[in-house]
C-alpha cells in the first residue's frame, strides 16, 4: 500500500475540504499545520484550526484566550475568527504572541480559531460556524501526547480540562476522526497508558490507521519551530531525527522519555473515544469553561485552569520547577478533600 493510501482511506468519500483542529492548546496547533500541509500534498484542501490556550509560562493569566481579547483577529461569528496577519494578547499587562499567530506567519496560511470560553455549546457553535463559512467536510481533532484518552484518575494527568471539552464538541460532528500523535510527548500520561486506550478502541472498532512523520513533514516542522514554540511538537521532530532517551519539558516539571514512536500519528474512531471518556461526558452541554472545570472538580479531578489559578501567588516564580510540582500536588489534595 502506497503511504498515500493511509491518509486517502482515513476520511470519507467526497471529503475535499478538511480542517485539522488542534484541541489541547499550546502548541497542538503545529502538529495541525504538519499533518494539515500532508493532507494538502495528497490532494484535500485543508484548514489548520486551533483554541487559544497559551501554557501558563507564556501567559500567567489563568484560563484560555477569549475571541475578544485577540487583537488584529478577523471576526467570523460569535465563536469563531481567523487570523490572517498579526495578531497579539494583552493578558495581565503583557504584550502576548500567541502561537496561533506564529504559526500562521510560519506557514503563510490563516489559522482559523474558535473561542472555548463558553464551554461545550460555544465551542460546538464556534466549529459549526467554520463549517458552514469554510464549507468543510471534515474535521480531524489531533492532540499532541494522547491524554485527550485519560480517565481522569491517572496521577500525571496535567490538562484533562482543554481535551475533554474538545473530544465532547467534535462528537456532535458526524463527519469527525480523533487523531493523536506522539504519544507521550506532552510529559503527561505514560506511553503505556495511552496505548492500554489505543488497544481498547481498537477492540471497539475504534482503530482507523496509523501515520508516521515523513522527511517532508519533519523539515516543514523544523521550519515551523523557528518561529512558533512547542515543546510538545518538538519531541517527534527529535525522534524522527535519532534521538532516544529522556528529555526535559515544561521548565523540567516533566520528562518525555523519546523514541521512533513519537514520529506516528494513530487515527481513531473520535466517536468511540467519546464513549469511553468518562470526562468527555462529565462536561458536555456546558455552557461556560467555569462550569466545566467545576463538573470536573466534583469529580475529583484537578484541571490546567485550577493549577494556573493556583500559581497567581508565585506569579515570578512560576519557571521554578519545585513550586509548580509542590502547587500541584496540594491542588490535586485539596480537589481530593472537597469531592468527598
Amino acid at each position: 500500500m502506497k503511504a498515500v493510501d493511509t491518509i486517502v482511506d482515513l476520511v470519507k468519500e467526497g471529503s475535499g475540504n478538511i480542517m485539522v483542529f488542534g484541541i489541547g492548546g499550546g502548541g497542538d496547533i503545529v502538529s495541525a499545520a504538519v499533518l494539515a500541509s500532508a493532507l494538502e500534498r495528497y490532494g484535500f484542501k485543508s484548514f489548520i484550526g486551533s483554541i487559544v490556550w497559551e501554557r501558563f509560562l507564556v501567559d500567567p493569566v489563568p484560563g484560555p484566550v477569549g475571541l475578544k481579547e485577540l487583537v488584529g483577529i478577523d471576526i467570523i461569528g460569535d465563536y469563531s475568527g481567523v487570523i490572517m496577519d498579526e495578531v497579539h494578547v494583552l493578558r495581565g499587562g503583557r504584550r502576548i504572541t500567541p502561537q496561533v499567530y506564529l504559526v500562521s506567519k510560519a506557514t503563510g496560511k490563516p489559522v482559523y480559531i474558535v473561542d472555548i470560553k463558553y464551554g461545550v455549546k460555544g465551542y460546538v457553535k464556534g466549529l459549526q460556524e467554520l463549517m458552514d463559512y469554510l464549507g468543510i467536510d471534515f474535521f480531524i481533532a489531533i492532540d499532541v501526547g494522547g491524554d485527550v484518552l485519560a480517565e481522569g484518575w491517572e496521577e500525571e494527568l496535567w490538562s484533562p480540562l482543554a481535551d475533554s471539552l474538545g473530544l465532547a464538541a467534535f462528537n456532535y460532528f458526524k463527519n469527525s476522526m480523533l487523531a493523536v500523535h506522539s504519544i507521550g510527548g506532552d510529559g503527561e500520561l505514560p506511553p503505556n497508558r495511552i496505548l492500554e486506550r489505543i488497544a481498547l478502541l481498537c477492540k471497539l472498532g475504534g482503530c482507523l490507521g496509523a501515520r508516521g512523520l515523513t522527511h517532508r513533514d519533519a523539515v516543514f516542522l523544523e521550519k515551523i519551530l523557528s518561529i512558533a514554540h512547542s515543546e510538545a511538537s518538538l519531541i517527534p521532530l527529535l525522534a524522527f531525527r535519532g534521538y532516544y532517551g529522556y528529555y526535559p519539558i515544561r521548565a523540567g516539571t516533566r520528562e518525555v522519555l523519546v523514541t521512533p514512536v513519537q514520529s506516528i500519528t494513530f487515527f481513531l474512531d473520535l466517536h468511540k473515544a467519546y464513549d469511553i471518556s468518562p470526562l468527555a461526558r462529565i462536561v458536555d452541554k456546558t455552557s461556560s469553561i467555569e462550569e466545566a472545570r467545576d463538573k470536573l472538580n466534583k469529580a475529583c479531578i484537578y484541571t490546567e485552569l485550577d493549577l494556573e489559578y493556583d500559581l497567581q501567588p508565585y506569579i515570578d516564580k512560576i519557571d521554578k520547577p519545585g513550586i509548580i510540582i509542590k502547587t500541584r500536588l496540594e491542588g490535586m489534595k485539596r480537589i481530593k478533600q472537597q469531592c468527598r
